[in-house]
């Protein structure tokens, strides 16, 4: 397993330098700075840039995957306002809810700062907001909430989306598993983003679970420890 581990982010290292060189370079051709292009042309550098966006998105998350699971994903934990970050997530994603036609909430309650990355925190929202996007109908809702437990903080992202089969639910953790389902062959990902997801929230010492029901929608729920008291 080591082995293989330290393989797989070799190669995802050597892979990167070269990519993002050649979507550098795509840039530059399709914002016309190496001539002009026609209509055909642009279109073939769309496609590829695409392509290619696609094969970063894997390498980070495999690189992502490799940090985690050698204990250093999460490393600068500070006292963070959840509630800031959550704010700052669905502003950056409330355009793209837009666009699917699918309405983004969110609301916070008795939060108090926990002790966390807050870039760790940023990755496990986006993520999670994200998915609920790409897998909810038009005219669907996501609902993040934050609300105080006792010595811990509740975070839930629910959506009104297709929903995961009862069988499906213990296996989507997984790396490289994606939900099988008719409704979700065009949504595009590595099927490695919840099992980055996993890994940063028990890097903090925190939980994560999921409900789920076919055709009704599904609710990630995160349970992150408040910063102890001085008193205890």
């Amino acid at each position: 397993d080591e082995m293989k581990s330290d393989f797989v982010n070799m190669v995802a290292h050597e892979l990167r330098s070269p990519l993002v060189s050649i979507r550098q370079q795509n840039n530059v051709m399709l914002e016309g700075l190496a001539g002009s292009l026609n209509d055909k042309q642009t279109g073939f550098l769309k496609r590829e840039a695409a392509k290619i966006d696609q094969l970063l998105e894997l390498i980070n998350d495999l690189l992502d995957i490799a940090k985690i699971e050698a204990g250093k994903h999460v490393q600068h934990q500070v006292p963070t306002d959840l509630c800031q970050v959550i704010e700052s997530v669905v502003d950056l994603m409330e355009a793209r809810a837009e666009q699917e036609g699918v309405r983004l909430r969110y609301g916070c309650e008795d939060v108090e700062p926990v002790q966390v990355d807050p870039k760790g925190m940023e990755e496990i929202f986006n993520n999670l907001v994200t998915n609920a996007i790409n897998y909810s109908p038009d005219g669907g809702e996501v609902k993040i909430t934050a609300r105080g437990r006792g010595e811990y903080v509740e975070i839930k992202v629910a959506d009104t989306g297709v929903g995961i089969d009862p069988e499906e639910l213990p296996k989507i953790f997984d790396k490289f598993y994606r939900v099988k389902h008719k409704k979700t062959r065009a949504v595009m990902g590595t099927g490695l983003g919840l099992a980055i997801v996993k890994g940063i929230v028990e890097a903090h010492n925190g939980t994560i679970d999921v409900e789920s029901r076919p055709d009704e929608g599904t609710t990630f729920r995160i349970l992150l420890p408040l910063i102890p008291s001085e008193a205890e």
